[in-house]
């Protein structure tokens, strides 16, 4: 058996030898970045979700109703449930980007919108002690424009704000740009090239500990000084006349539309900020709320865009209650916001009524104080038609219909994001990260005491630049096999590598494990010449092969906050054929830091480039810290053949070397954040 592994091994490496040399003649660039030259901190995870736990207490009467936990604008639902136990008290966990910093809560019947901030890993709410949002009627926000750290940290060009930033540096800052707590700790820049220099900068939120003059960009103050620089940037050049003209307002009168802040003007927070980041009173807030206030007035009015987060200051003018409605979709609830947007609150309730497909589902009473709202949520298929009609205080009323929305009503969570591995492992490859490209989407179905009946995971082979027979699969590390009643849907014939046991499940692994399929190469056919499927443009492109696999919990086996689905350990296992016979079911591929499953083969730690290290839980790293395999959090357009992923995204350099700090929607396709040539989603003719 051990001269077979060795066998085993020594054709991986050859194989990794042939397979490294796939043709530089073709490199786009020669002078594109490695990702091998990145200076990576020890502790980077490399992800770009974060699994946050949640702690939410309801409305102390009234009937339990789902909480529902969304982004700002409720585009994207990542959380409708209940309390596991009976309690009024939602205690679980859920897996969002890793960009985000606030969520949106939502609860028939509640006042809000509640936008609580992210704070160390926790999301901590309580709706009988709510804070009540801000908005104005007739608040004009043209003309208003923010910019990012990175931003203001880029090199003049053309038109853009490092070209901004040079040209009125001196005259916004005539004589040196100071920013924290003058009676302790300061950040000093004497000049543009200078904030240059230092921003985006980087590190986890924190205080100030000592004086600075013109940091260096390796000489990071932590992301609340950054944010918080970047912020006094956008004020101050606003302030000056050089960005962002409004005819009413300046950047720095207009107040935060909710959350911790909420109401509070940017002049007032930018005071605060600084006192708290020199080593000031930090008022009750912690660094991370700090970090995250300052990161949304950076993000207010990005590029021209409003983000709804900065609002006009109160019209004392004004004297009346000034109701409005509208609604949102966010699969399978309809969520109607009364708010009133007056200044002058309520004097008595008025009612509401709200109608399912013009029969009535429920009714209520409403009133509101200035700047308050209120929820009112209904869910059903995308074949209802939802309407809620309200009395408003000066005798009239408002309706707001919806349809269209809806997914049968079942109660369900969703995980998806893309996965993107290198397959060479322990040898180094050549990140361009399309040795497999897979996009995975979960469907949790649970029900209202969070009990988990089942998932339905969907996978979409995309695309492949390998040379190998690959076969995929995923371990559920919180469930036991005993807890899964059965596997379908899964593509697995070959009966010598894998043993796949009669409900669906891979023999021989301690935590529940399913093989998705067992050769990319056979589910996916090559048609025409090339290295793999999908990766260089000068052959056909393939439809990509989609494979739904569901799985059926046994009764009462595990919650959804046991479960844990963000957890999930999705890995390749490589060379499953050679040859045209079945090849070894030993050689697995995993995401940085992820335990190998009980069939690994553990021969092949420490060989090659691999650093692994069983003792300290480290796992699938060079000694460098560099991986073989990402999950992103959202769809992902990889990268051609041939091509170093640092060279195709623009920020996902600073983003490894910052610990995730900096830029870490990197893939996202935002202006300048990457190179079209080189991405072949952009450039395939289907």
């Amino acid at each position: 058996m051990k001269a077979l592994k060795l066998i085993m091994f020594l054709f991986v490496v050859s194989m990794i030898a042939m397979s490294c040399n796939k043709g530089n003649d073709n490199i786009i660039d020669p002078t594109i970045k490695s990702v091998n030259d990145l200076k990576v901190p020890t502790d980077f995870d490399w992800k770009t979700t974060q699994t946050i736990s949640v702690i939410v207490h309801l409305p102390a009467s009234g009937e339990v109703q789902p909480l529902i936990i969304t982004n700002r604008d409720a585009s994207k639902r990542y959380f409708r449930g209940y309390p596991e136990d009976g309690s009024r008290t939602i205690n679980t966990k859920i897996t969002i980007p890793s960009y985000m910093h606030e969520l949106k809560l939502m609860y028939n019947g509640a006042t809000g919108p509640n936008m609580v901030f992210i704070t160390n890993n926790s999301l901590v709410y309580n709706f009988n002690n709510t804070t009540k949002s801000v908005t104005t009627v007739g608040c004009d926000l043209d003309g208003f424009t923010t910019y990012t750290k990175g931003g203001w940290g880029s090199t003049a060009n053309g038109n853009n704000v490092g070209q901004l930033r040079d040209q009125y540096f001196d005259q916004v800052y005539p004589v040196n740009f100071v920013v924290g707590n003058t009676t302790q700790f300061t950040v000093t820049f004497n000049a543009s090239i200078d904030v240059e220099t230092y921003l985006p900068g980087g590190g986890q939120p924190q205080v100030l500990t000592q004086d600075w003059l013109n940091p260096g960009g390796s000489e990071n103050l932590g992301n609340m000084a950054d944010q918080i620089i970047a912020a006094r940037l956008n004020r101050d050049y606003n302030q000056a006349g050089f960005l962002g003209v409004n005819s009413t307002y300046s950047l720095g009168e207009l107040v935060f539309m909710d959350g911790p802040f909420a109401n509070v003007s940017v002049n007032d927070f930018l005071n605060m900020a600084e006192i708290a980041l020199g080593g000031g009173d930090m008022n009750g807030h912690t660094a991370a709320e700090y970090s995250s206030a300052a990161e949304n007035i950076n993000l207010s009015f990005h590029e021209g865009e409003n983000d709804d987060i900065l609002t006009c200051p109160e019209d004392t003018e004004l004297e009346d209650p000034y109701i409005e409605l509208s609604s949102v979709c966010s699969e399978p609830d309809v969520i109607f916001t009364i708010i009133n947007t007056g200044d002058g609150d309520m004097t008595s309730a008025k009612t509401y009524t709200l109608y399912k497909n013009n029969v009535e589902i429920d009714d209520g009473t409403y009133q509101l104080s200035v700047n308050q709202t209120m929820d009112v949520t209904a869910n059903g298929t995308d074949t209802d038609e939802f309407k809620l009609v309200i009395e408003t205080p000066d005798q009239g009323t408002l309706q707001e219909i919806i349809d269209g929305c809806g997914d049968g009503g079942s109660t369900s969570e969703q995980l998806a994001g893309s996965l993107a591995y290198e397959d060479l492992w322990p040898g180094k490859g050549d990140y361009d990260f399309n040795d497999l490209i897979i996009d995975y989407d979960f469907e949790i179905n649970k029900n209202d005491q969070e009990i988990v009946g089942g998932i339905t995971a969907t996978f979409v082979v995309k695309a492949f630049g390998a040379a190998y027979h690959n076969g995929f699969g995923f371990t559920l590390p919180t469930v036991n096999p005993t807890d899964i009643v059965s596997v379908s849907g899964y593509n697995v014939i070959n009966g010598t590598v894998f043993n796949i046991g009669g409900n669906g499940l891979e023999i021989g692994q301690s935590k529940a494990t399913i093989i998705v399929f067992d050769d990319t190469r056979r589910i996916m056919p090559q048609t025409t010449g090339g290295v793999g499927v999908n990766t260089q443009l000068a052959y056909d492109y393939i439809e990509p092969v989609t494979i739904v696999v569901n799985l059926v919990f046994a009764e009462n086996a595990i919650t959804y906050s046991e479960l844990n689905i963000g957890s999930f350990n999705p890995f390749i296992i490589v060379n499953t054929v050679i040859n045209g016979v079945p090849g070894a079911r030993g050689l697995e591929v995993h995401l940085p830091n992820y335990e190998p499953s009980d069939l690994f083969d553990e021969i092949y730690f420490g060989q090659w480039d691999d650093d692994s290290s069983v003792a300290e839980d480290r796992y699938f790293v060079t000694a460098n810290n560099l991986p073989w395999a990402i999950n992103i959090a959202e769809e992902f357009d990889w990268v051609i053949e041939f091509q170093d992923i640092t060279g195709a995204y623009n920020m996902f350099a600073e983003w490894a070397q910052s610990g995730g700090i900096n830029y870490p929607d990197w893939y996202q396709d935002n202006i300048g954040y990457r190179n079209d040539n080189l991405i072949y989603p952009t450039q395939i003719v289907k």
